[in-house]
């Protein structure tokens, strides 16, 4: 017994029910979604007196489907890269950033964030790790604080 599931209208015949309309129209994927596996992915950090730069390692990221975004002391980071990993980040500033100023770079090896200093002062390290709270778990590895999704552009309004 073939049929639509929308309409329910049932018959025997494949060829019949092929020719058959549904009752609501709309594209569907024939093919099974693949889930997207979360990683995580080597990364530095360096600073010069007006700019910290922090380097995340991914091989071909996909600019279309990656994003940053940044509050003067927090940064916001997905990156999908080689079809179907994600890296995703949220970093709390040691200090803060001029938002504006900052930048992306998106190379087939790395994606480099360059965020301005708002003032030239030498960071003691790139964040500060957060406590884990209830609703939330951080983990705090290399510099990086992994919690959930974000999907941000880096100064978007």
């Amino acid at each position: 017994m073939k049929y639509w599931s929308c309409c329910g209208i049932k018959t025997t015949d494949f060829s019949a029910f092929l020719e058959q309309e549904g009752c609501s129209t709309g594209k569907h994927s024939w093919i099974k979604k693949e889930d997207k596996k979360l990683v995580s992915c080597r990364q530095d950090w360096h600073q010069t007196s007006s700019q910290v730069v922090v380097t995340i390692y991914s091989k071909n990221p996909l600019p279309a489907l990656s994003s940053v975004t940044a509050s003067r002391t927090v940064i916001d980071v997905h990156i999908m890269f080689e079809g179907d990993k994600v890296f995703q980040a949220k970093l709390d500033l040691w200090g803060v950033i001029d938002v504006q100023k900052s930048f992306v770079n998106m190379v087939p090896t790395k994606v480099e964030i360059t965020l301005r200093k708002a003032s030239p002062m030498t960071w003691a390290k790139l964040e500060h790790c957060l406590p884990s709270v209830k609703s939330s778990a951080h983990l705090c590895l290399s510099g990086i604080v992994y919690t959930g999704i974000f999907l941000v552009h880096l100064g978007g309004s």
